[in-house]
């Protein structure tokens, strides 16, 4: 006795919901990001993600000191927005008829479901981490290649191929503030300057053994100094980096406390200054990505949380399994998400390299 379409769907429905609500749970951004209520459902209408710049106040205040002065009621305009155009993700998941037909059962049906749907949308989550973090999709045979994702903003500012409004180059440029104003790059649609705050830190390590620990700590009090909503609390960095930063820590006067805190917490973090790490491959130095780069000598990010946004156009979707007699001898689920990521204060970011030397 086969599997029929009819009972595929009837267990399908009940776990669409589970599916979709651990989509985006299972890295470390993304995850942040949910967490910290920074994944919006709306756009404000329009064809573009549109946020001002969150680098000063919109009003002027004045001290009081005899009760006659005048308040200024003029608003410090922003004439200046930025704008990315979300970008729109859809798959067509297929079941071959020939394994409905050789199945049978419950247990069957979740069998399929987590072969196909759930493993889909495991992939999709590790193939926007990973487009996010380094500009490329992780290598092996996932949802979504790097061409597909090349809408999306990513944080790799060594990027230059992004095909929407507001992602052509990549947000966190490795360069000093001062070199990001003189290359003029558009960065969500807006041109880094100096002059307006809107650039982002950066540090370049000669050697881990002699500064790494204090360029990462000035990185990390830089983005703290300019962001009013907190300081940073997010990293990510190579292995080999990471593996500097272990022995650093490790080599701390309080070697006990810190090997007991280090035990107790999870092995693919440390934190540091208040920011916690996370090694991440997508990030892995010997990547094609970098290759010829200031991050083929390792490196990573200092991210604040606060000033992040995904913004959500439409929510990840699920359909039920339908009959493609048209076309292959399968029955098939489409997948549809249309979002893009927003940064409105970079110069609370921060980006790092040479750490892994």
């Amino acid at each position: 006795m086969a599997i029929s379409t009819e009972v595929l769907n009837t267990t399908y429905r009940q776990l669409k919901g589970p599916l979709i609500d651990t989509f985006m749970r299972r890295t470390p951004l993304l995850d942040t990001l949910m967490k910290n209520n920074r994944v919006r459902q709306n756009i404000d209408g329009g064809t573009t993600i549109e946020r001002a710049i969150m680098t000063g106040s919109p009003a002027q205040g004045r001290g009081i000191y005899n009760g006659t002065e005048l308040l200024n009621l003029t608003r410090n305009k922003r004439t200046e927005q930025l704008k990315v155009e979300p970008h729109r993700l859809a798959a067509a998941i297929a079941i071959p008829n020939r394994e409905l037909a050789q199945n049978d059962g419950p247990l069957a049906v979740m069998r399929l479901i987590e072969k196909y749907p759930e493993a889909f949308m495991k992939s999709t989550d590790r193939c926007l981490e990973s487009f996010f973090l380094s500009g490329a999709a992780p290598t092996g045979n996932h949802a979504f290649n790097t061409t597909a994702l090349s809408g999306f903003l990513t944080l790799n500012g060594l990027f230059s191929a992004g095909t929407l409004t507001g992602t052509t180059n990549g947000l966190l440029d490795f360069q000093s503030p001062a070199d990001q104003t003189t290359a003029a790059q558009s960065v969500q649609s807006l041109v880094k300057d100096e002059a307006k705050f809107y650039y982002n830190q950066y540090k370049a390590i000669s050697a881990w053994t002699a500064e790494g620990l204090k360029k990462l700590g000035q990185v990390i009090r830089l983005a703290g100094h300019y962001g009013v909503e907190g300081s940073p609390t997010l990293g990510f960095m190579d292995p080999d980096s990471m593996t500097n930063l272990e022995d650093s820590k490790r080599g701390h006067v309080r070697v006990q406390l810190v090997d007991d805190e280090q035990e107790k917490s999870d092995l693919h973090t440390i934190t540091h200054n208040g920011v916690t790490f996370h090694e991440s491959l997508d990030l892995d130095r010997t990547l094609s990505v970098f290759n010829g780069t200031v991050m083929a000598d390792g490196g990573g990010y200092v991210l604040n949380p606060a000033y992040f946004e995904l913004s959500v156009l439409q929510e990840a979707e699920l359909s039920d399994f339908e009959d493609m007699i048209a076309s292959q001898d399968v029955v098939v689920s489409k997948f549809q998400f249309h979002a893009n990521l927003i940064c409105t204060n970079p110069v609370a970011q921060g980006c790092f390299s040479g750490s892994a030397l």
